[in-house]
């Protein structure tokens, strides 16, 4: 099969690709494997927003699977505030120095 990927699926499969590759000493590093789960977790808030919004009042019906989805994409991001953990991660990583993620 061959799928006409936008430019940021392309970019979140690379993303995924490399954290894996870079893994196969022990755990990949924490770089590419914050990046690619908050660029995930940005992505599926995007696509599953306008999934919803195509389908109009059926994608915020209950009674059809895309306000499940749109509601998990959600979800993910604010449980544990993980797109903000992932983001202080990155920054932790660059800039060479751990930062207190408990205030």
């Amino acid at each position: 099969m061959d799928f006409n990927l936008s430019d940021d699926q392309v970019a979140l499969r690379d993303a995924v690709r490399r954290s894996a590759a870079n893994s196969d000493q022990g755990l990949p590093s924490i770089l590419d494997s914050s990046s690619a789960k908050s660029f995930a977790n940005q992505i599926a808030r995007s696509v599953t927003g306008k999934a919803a919004l195509l389908l109009g009042g059926f994608g915020y019906s209950t009674q059809y699977p895309m306000e499940r989805r749109m509601h998990d994409a959600w979800g993910w991001g604010i449980a544990g505030r993980a797109i903000d953990l992932q983001q202080v991660n990155i920054a932790s990583t660059m800039i060479g120095r751990r930062f207190d993620q408990r205030r």
